[in-house]
């Protein structure tokens, strides 16, 4: 699996500006989802941009990923993701973290 930043129930006292992924092998991201998962924005779903190539492939590829948020407010966020390995296997996977503004 993979190591991110944040970390897995990561309770944060600033947003984050970005998600680092780091595995233990090249892999590509193929999809991601950003969710509020409490309060009244409950189920909101936010954008995270994979880069793309010109045809649409996604580009996030390497042992180590970073990919930019858009801002986040105080919240609690359900990260869910999807890769694919060098040899084809998928990998499916997610995490949650909350930002305070405590």
């Amino acid at each position: 699996m993979a190591v991110t930043i944040p970390d897995h129930d990561a309770f944060l006292t600033a947003a984050p500006a970005q998600l680092v992924f780091q595995f233990m092998a090249n892999v590509t991201i193929t999809n991601i989802r950003l969710e509020i998962t409490a309060g009244e924005r409950s189920g909101e779903q936010l954008q995270i941009r994979l880069p793309r190539n010109s045809i649409g492939q996604s580009t996030a590829y390497g042992a180590r990923i970073t990919l930019a948020l858009p801002p986040l407010a105080p919240a609690a966020y359900l990260v869910t993701w999807q890769a694919i390995s060098e040899d084809g296997h998928i990998i499916v996977d997610d995490f949650n973290f909350t930002v305070s503004n405590e």
